[in-house]
């Protein structure tokens, strides 16, 4: 009886030994390119940029249709008239070296006049610009039970500048860390 209990006892070590958690699978393995909305106030004082708040904001992926010889929508809409964003979340191409992608902006845009001592306000509706990120792809290994995840690198980002002043890559390697890799300036 003893014996048996010994042996039952070493089984259960040995089960309990043998299951191991493996942290990696528990990690992000979403990638997303992460871009902050900023508006610059101009001066003669200052150049300071603020967050800037989107009334509304619409995001549609595009791809190239070679046979049309013309940029098509890709399946869903990313952003359908979002309201109240600062900061929006995209996706990057995972076997293709250009992402685009058609951004509809509204906004309402307040900025301190210090010649008349009151705010100007400016309103744009529906300003479009198309948005391509030129980009590497890499793969990132995480576990054998895990796989790999795609990450991506920033060459260069390229805009029609209807509603986009301007912008800035702060952080060229996107992964599955949540940081801001792009900033858009009006």
């Amino acid at each position: 009886m003893k014996k048996t209990q010994y042996i039952i006892f070493i089984l259960c070590l040995f089960v309990g030994f043998s299951c191991a958690v493996d942290e990696s699978c528990r990690t992000n393995r979403t990638v997303l390119m992460n871009v902050g909305m900023y508006h610059v106030t101009k001066n003669t004082l200052t150049r300071t940029s603020t967050s800037m708040v989107l009334d509304s904001l619409t995001v549609r992926g595009l791809k190239y249709d070679k046979a049309l010889n013309k940029y098509v929508y890709v399946d869903s809409v990313l952003y359908n008239n979002a309201k109240g964003l600062s900061k929006i979340n995209l996706p990057l191409q995972s076997f293709e070296s250009n992402s685009v992608y058609e951004i509809v902006f509204n906004a309402t845009i307040t900025t301190p006049n210090p010649l008349t001592n009151k705010d100007d306000i400016v309103i744009y509706k529906n300003k479009k610009d198309t948005f391509t990120v030129a980009h590497q792809n890499m793969d990132k290994y995480l576990s054998l039970e895990c796989g790999s995840i795609k990450i991506h690198s920033v060459d260069t980002v390229l805009t029609t500048n209807n509603f986009i002043d301007s912008l800035r890559i702060t952080k060229r390697q996107v992964n599955n860390i949540n940081v801001e890799n792009i900033q858009i300036y009006k």
